[in-house]
Parts: C-alpha cells; structure tokens; sequence
C-alpha cells in the first residue's frame, strides 16, 4: 500500500492530543461521612473499574478517528501484483498462391521462391512458437500449429485459380489478435508477388491490423517479365460455319511480344493461326479474327474452342482461353397471328414471310386465328402468340397464357386506342403483362433513333442495329399510352416525349414484350413503313446470334439447358468440371447451376447434346508488373500497425490513476476508509453514554 499524498500521514501525530488528555485526567473524590465504609469501598472499586474500560476503548476510538482522517487525507492506494505469465510467439503467414505465383523466369517458380522463404522463416524462429498459416488465394487457415506442421503445411501449398484475398486474410488476423492470449507476440509474415490487382486490395483496407513485429517479402524475378495473355474473347456472329470472334490480347510484362494466335474446336483434330500478335510492353489490343466450326457439326448444342498463344512463356496458364459458343439452330417456328378481324395482322404476316425467306437458320409458320377463336390447343404446338390488340378473351386466358410463357413461348401485346380495360387488368395480375396501360395520350409522338441497349435475350440485337438505318424517328405515331412498368420490366424502347414504347420482361423461360401503339391500322406507322421487316425481326428475339458460355474463376457458373431437349421428369444432369470429377447438378426450369467449376477449363455436360462452358482466370490475374519498393513501403505501413509487447492486460496509464501498474493493478482505499471513519464517529459517543450508566 502506498500513499498518494503522503505528507497529511503528518496529520497522524495529532493522536498525542487525546493520550495527553488521558493522562492529564485523574479522578477526584470528595470525602463524604458515611456509617456503612464497608458497602461504600466495595462500590467505589466497582465504579473505578468500569470508568477505566470506559476511558480506554474511548482513547482507542479517538485515536483511530484522527489517525484515518490524515490517512484519508493522504490517499491510501493498495497495489495488487499478478503473476507474470509466460509470452509466446505467435507466427500468422500470408503465403500468396494466387495464379500469377505460377510464374517461372527459367530456373525457379515464384511458388518455389516463396515455400524456401517461408520455410527459411519458420526454421529461424523459437521452437515454442505457434504458427497459422493461410494461403491467400483459397483464405482457408490452418491455426495452432507447431513447428513441424507449418513447415508440412507450407510444403503442401498449391497454386490456385483465385486471386489472393488479402481482405479476408487482413480480417482474420484482426479476429485473432483480438482472441489471443495475454502477453503473446504477434509475428506477421506476407509473401507475394504484390501484383496490382494485390496492391489495389490492400490500398482498399481501412482499418490497419496489429501486430509486434511485420515480415513482408515481394517475390519477384530479377530478370525483366516474359508473359502476355488472352483477357478477354467475345463471339460477334455467326455466318454459315463462320463465327466472327474478338480476342483481346495484353502484354503483361516488360518484353516485346511476337507470337501466334491459334484456335482449335476441342472436338475436332485441327488447329488454325488465326493472327500474328505483336504487343509493346505493358500492351494491350482487341484483334478480329474468323473460325471456321464447319468440322464441329454447326447446329449442335455448343461448340467448343480453345484459344491458344504460342509459344509458351513464363506463365502458360493465361496463354489459352476457353470460349463455349451456342450456333443457331435451323428449325421451324410456329406463330400465331391472332386479332379481332381477319385482315387486322395483313402487314404483320407479310413481314414475317419475309422474314422466313430471308432467315437461313430457321422459317415460320404462320397460323392466323380470330382472338375470339384462340383455344388451349392451339398453343400447345406454338412458339410465338401475337396479338393485335387486348380483347376480353384474352383476358379469360390469363392463367393459360402464363404458362405458355413459363414454359418458354413468347408473347408480344400491340396496343390500340379501345383495348379491354378488364382483360388488361387481368393480364397485369397474372404477370403476363410487362407494363400495364393506365392513360392514353391522343397525340402526335415521335421514337427515338435507337432502343436502349438493355435489352439483353429478350429481343435481337443485330435488328436492333440494323433498324437505325431506316430513320424511324421521322415517322410519326397518332398517340400513345402511359403505362406503368413492374419492377423487373426493362424498357426496351422509348419515345421522344419519354413514354415506353416496347416493355420486355422474362417470365420463367419466355419472353412477354408490349408494343405501345398497334399492328395495322393508323395507330402503327410503323409496320407500314420499310422499317416492318427489321422490326419484326426485333420483336422475334435472337435467331441467327451466337450465345456464349464463358465464366472467370469464382463467378457462378450458369448453362443455359434448352427446354426442348430436357423432360420434365429430367431434374438432375450429369456434368463433368474442369478437374475431371463427375456429379449430378439440379436443373432448374431450363437453367443448370454448377456449384464448383473445379479450375479452369472445361466444364460440360455428360448427356446428348453435350453443353460446354470454358472457365477463365479472373481478368488482370496474371498481371506481372513488379510493385515499387517505395510504394510497397508506404502501403505497409498504413496496412499493419506495430503494437508494443505488454505483460498483462492493463494498459499504461498516468501513476496516479486508478486501477493501473506495470505487471498489476491498483486499487485506490479511501471509500473504505472514509466509511471506516463514518462508523467510528457514530461508535465513539454510544460508547461513552452507554458506558456511564
């Protein structure tokens, strides 16, 4: 116990006060005549003796009384020493196993480089230590491990397709520096390439981590970066066996590059060169080349076709891409032309006979119905119902038409001027409708040039194009309606004025689109116009497009089934990933989600006809730029903070604060004293009345 102002302690000596008192008072006794002196003897010894108890616990209490007010004066703290309890080390590696690790300048891997510089580290530190590992592109830990584990641990690392997730690692070892124990020094060590895509993760992280003491270490080679890879590949049009491909090449490293671009279908023997490449450092460029899939059966399910850069550099894993593409089918489409008169769809029909004729990858055939006459049966072979305008009857068939739609057929609503307000009504509440009409504005509106480049699957979008050649914003439309689009309704195409003109929206596998003006009479200019043919080759949707199934690492993967080729008690598929293991994936309606792609490469189906999907490294991966060690310095530091090694788990305070001490704590006295004296002050006079009695 100490004092925090130890001079009142001098207060203390004021106890001398009550003992010269003490002292000082002797007892007076007056004579007086009495007969009985033998009574009155034993009395008076009897008296004396509880006056002296008396005299003394009052002495004692006084004292006390004074000695506590100079205590408590002078600030009375207790210390309280724990037990030092023994420190360890405590080791958290960031071992980076991303792709780019996977890099090789002729002798050694940067994945080699870092296992002999983490293994070097382990062996130097204390044989008592803890060690967590963590490769950084998987973020999977491995914790308390001893000396021999981490070395094992670090031997058995392994490339993986990911980038590193320096965020995830960053956070875990914040949650375990939170949970550790008290007095453990905590080592950091982080091994990397440090690429851009590295850096611009940890230029991302707020909060910085602490940590006693940080490693880090850029892997990098001494000679200058030999690696250029293919980002990017996008499939434009499909010709006869001939499929329009752009490929954007980059030079990620710091020689001049000149090598060939190849394409091989993976079903097929053959190989083609494609292009001379011939890339500057740190360059990048989309070259334009044709293939021809003439050998892989056009028609099928999906082709196959690896894109390859040769010859090999320092990192072969980025020189091939893998490009799943969907070709058109040739097949026969039967649509329905349904309206309240006869005569009502003329133009329309005659545009889709143009439409047949001039298509080569399908035909149409045409069926024209009265709405009035259109039944269950007669959308059960149907791929395509177009309606001229909304009439009652279609609003009684609004369940019907919904699954007509779910089960993948298409729809398109004309809109007129006098449409059945009820059937629309009933439209709307079974989500048939896109948008759904609410006010007609009888005026003179013109559209915009273009439809908005929304529009995804749900209409064809080299008709799209090609409908701005026609200049259809000169033609002028007698009116159109305010409609009110749902949530997830695009607006594919506008007027002038802002109103929608074509509403698309996806309901299960088919698409449902509302033309907001009319097929034939004066309302609709525009079938009446050269643009009709263009026009209804938009409304028709995608027919002669190449699909593409093309995923980066760590996307969901996601074929796309057609639901011609799957039953309905067909749920599950067999599919084979890109490692070679086979396993069952649900279906769901006409879409196949395949949880873990398994690398990169193929995935496909097992079953007829077979469905490919190529898996790609995420883009910029393989991204080799080494990281300025001035800039690597300053990111660091704001990343990691360093912490001091403390014995307990107090932190220091000023001395005289409450409750602080380096190795224990204090405890400061005066309440209890300040109590004590209370209780004493009301003791003392109960004690001398009780006493005189």
């Amino acid at each position: 116990m100490s004092f925090v102002e130890w001079i009142f302690l001098l207060g203390g000596l004021a106890v001398a006060g009550p003992l010269i008192a003490h002292l000082l008072a002797k007892p007076r006794f007056r004579r007086v005549p009495f007969t009985m002196l033998r009574f009155l003897r034993t009395g008076q010894i009897e008296s004396q003796s509880r006056r002296k108890l008396r005299d003394l616990l009052i002495l004692l209490l006084r004292c006390a009384i004074i000695v506590l007010i100079a205590m408590l004066f002078a600030q009375p703290i207790l210390h309280i020493r724990h037990k030092p309890k023994r420190s360890r080390d405590v080791h958290f590696l960031g071992l980076d196993n991303s792709m780019s690790m996977a890099y090789s300048d002729g002798r050694d891997s940067y994945l080699d480089k870092m296992r002999e510089s983490a293994i070097e580290y382990i062996r130097a530190a204390g044989t008592d230590g803890i060690f967590n590992v963590c490769p950084l592109a998987d973020a999977e830990w491995q914790h308390g491990l001893s000396k021999d584990q981490a070395l094992a641990a670090v031997k058995g690392i392994k490339i993986s397709p990911a980038g590193a997730k320096m965020g995830q690692f960053l956070s875990a070892l914040g949650r375990a520096n939170e949970g550790r124990a008290t007095g453990d020094a905590v080592h950091v060590l982080l091994l990397s390439d440090f690429t851009p895509n590295t850096l611009k993760q940890l230029l991302d992280v707020q909060e910085p981590a602490k940590a006693h003491n940080i490693d880090y270490k850029p892997i990098v080679s001494p000679e200058p970066i030999n690696n250029a890879a293919i980002i990017e590949a996008h499939a434009s049009e499909a010709v006869g066996n001939q499929i329009d491909i752009n490929v954007t090449i980059a030079n990620y490293g710091q020689t001049e590059q000149n090598r060939r671009l190849t394409a091989k279908v993976k079903t097929s023997a053959s190989e083609s060169v494609l292009t001379e490449v011939s890339l500057s450092p740190n360059q990048q460029r989309v070259y334009q080349a044709q293939i021809d899939i003439g050998a892989a059966q056009p028609g099928q399910a999906s082709v196959p076709i690896e894109l390859s850069l040769s010859p090999r550099d320092g990192l072969p894993e980025d020189d091939t891409f893998y490009l799943a593409v969907s070709t058109p089918r040739h097949k026969t489409l039967t649509v329905i032309l349904a309206g309240p008169a006869a005569n009502q769809m003329f133009l329309v029909g005659t545009a889709l006979d143009t439409v047949s004729q001039m298509d080569t990858y399908g035909t149409f055939r045409i069926r024209r119905l009265l709405l009035s006459d259109l039944t269950i049966a007669d959308l059960g072979p149907a791929d395509i119902l177009i309606c001229s305008s909304i009439t009652e009857p279609l609003g009684r068939m609004a369940s019907v038409l919904r699954s007509f739609l779910l089960a993948g057929g298409r729809i398109v609503f004309f809109m007129t001027g006098d449409p059945a307000l009820s059937a629309m009504q009933q439209l709307w509440q079974q989500d048939v409708l896109p948008a759904l009409p609410r006010k007609y504005v009888a005026e003179k509106v013109y559209v915009e040039p273009n439809p908005l480049h929304q529009q995804g699957s749900a209409v064809d979008t080299l008709a799209a194009e090609a409908l701005s050649n026609y200049k259809i914003d000169n033609i002028a439309f007698k009116g159109c309606w305010q409609c009110e689009a749902r949530p997830q309704t695009g607006c594919l195409w506008k007027f002038k004025n802002g109103e929608g003109f074509v509403y698309g929206k996806s309901i299960g596998d088919g698409v449902s689109i509302l033309v907001n003006t009319s097929a034939d009479d004066s309302l609709g200019p525009l079938t009446k116009s050269s643009a009709s043919i263009a026009f209804c080759q938009y409304l028709l949707g995608a027919n002669n497009q190449v699909s593409e199934n093309c995923f980066a690492y760590g996307e969901p993967v996601v074929l796309s089934v057609p639901r011609l080729e799957v039953t309905s008690a067909q749920r599950q598929v067999w599919i084979e990933t890109c490692d070679a293991q086979k396993y069952r994936a649900a279906l769901s309606q006409s879409s196949l989600l395949v949880p873990d792609p398994g690398g990169i490469g193929w995935v496909k189906t097992l079953g007829k006809p077979t469905i490919y999907a190529g898996v790609n490294l995420p883009q910029g991966e393989t991204d080799m730029a080494k990281p300025a060690a001035k800039e690597l310095a300053e990111i660091m530091s704001r990343v990691f903070q360093k912490s001091e090694i403390r014995d307990s788990q107090f932190e220091t305070r000023p001395e005289h604060s409450r409750g602080i001490a380096a190795g224990g704590g204090q405890i400061s006295l005066w309440k209890a004293f300040a109590w004590t004296l209370i209780f004493l002050l009301l003791l003392e006079p109960a004690i001398a009345n009780r006493l005189k009695r």
